[in-house]
């Protein structure tokens, strides 16, 4: 079972991670159309995208499906998270207070 938490949780991550990067090569201004789609940033977050999927995968041979919206609740909380840390946008309370409710779901949920 850890082994499937392991990979759940980084799939979210890596999920996460490659939001991000997705959302920062959308804010570049791109000269050519084909630029703003064949770019080492957007073609690492499709592949980080993948790499996602294979540990949602892998981690299902470890854990049971119930279990896995738990993991991905949490990834609202890793995008605010990184997009604050790495884009500096604003974390306003509103944010905060839906991070709040999605993990008093999650602690609803595991009980």
């Amino acid at each position: 079972m850890i082994i499937g938490s392991v990979f759940a949780l980084a799939s979210v991550f890596i999920g996460a991670v490659s939001q991000i990067l997705l959302k920062s090569a959308a804010n570049k201004e791109q000269k050519n159309f084909l630029k703003k789609f064949l770019n080492l940033t957007v073609i690492t977050a499709y592949c980080m995208m993948l790499g996602s999927s294979l540990c949602s995968m892998i981690s299902l041979r470890y854990l049971d499906l119930n279990l896995m919206p738990v993991f991905q609740a949490t990834s609202f909380f890793w995008v605010l998270l990184l997009s604050r840390l790495l884009l500096k946008e604003k974390v306003y309370k509103k944010n905060v207070l839906g991070i709040c409710i999605i993990f008093g779901g999650i602690l609803v949920y595991l009980l």
